[in-house]
């Protein structure tokens, strides 16, 4: 069974993972360098951009940018 705690904790409900490739988006990062970066394939990174870009109801990483810094996420 899964813990949601860290998604009810978590502004927009993002997991803590989702948190940790939204901050390298923000560091301007690429999916391919995410990937690298948390030994995840970019596929996985993928998947986590569209789980951000949908919770957050944004279209593009910049809109994603924003609202995050907005939100102090």
């Amino acid at each position: 069974m899964l813990d949601k705690s860290s998604t009810k904790e978590s502004p927009a409900g993002l997991t803590s993972r989702q948190i940790e490739v939204l901050a390298l988006i923000v560091e301007g990062l690429s999916n391919a360098e995410i990937a690298t970066r948390l030994f995840i394939s970019a596929r996985t990174v993928d998947h986590h951009v569209a789980a951000i870009l949908a919770k957050l109801e944004v279209h593009s990483r910049a809109e994603a940018v924003s609202r995050a810094l907005q939100s102090h996420l």
